[in-house]
């Protein structure tokens, strides 16, 4: 059981993932490495809504992998933009 939801939250990370990056269109932001990033924040997010609610079985982790997969974006949208020095 906890396979199925581990990658039913990385599959739902990488779809916001992949429509995130269609919407904010930065240089250098794929359409793969939004779904990577997006997946591996969904998993983290679905993760940490499961250990805080454990008695919902779908409301909390599937919110949490969605806030997840927008969280891990926006930290590799951050690391993305040019620095000057």
């Amino acid at each position: 059981m906890m396979l199925v939801a581990l990658l039913s939250w990385i599959a739902i990370g990488a779809v916001i993932g992949a429509i995130l990056v269609r919407i904010w269109k930065n240089r250098g932001l794929t359409l793969v490495w939004g779904a990577i990033v997006g997946g591996a924040g969904g998993s983290a997010g679905g993760l940490l809504g499961r250990m805080l609610f454990p008695g919902s079985l779908l409301a909390a982790p599937i919110l949490g992998a969605v806030v997840g997969a927008g969280v891990a974006l926006l930290i590799g949208r951050a690391e993305q933009r040019p620095r000057t020095v």
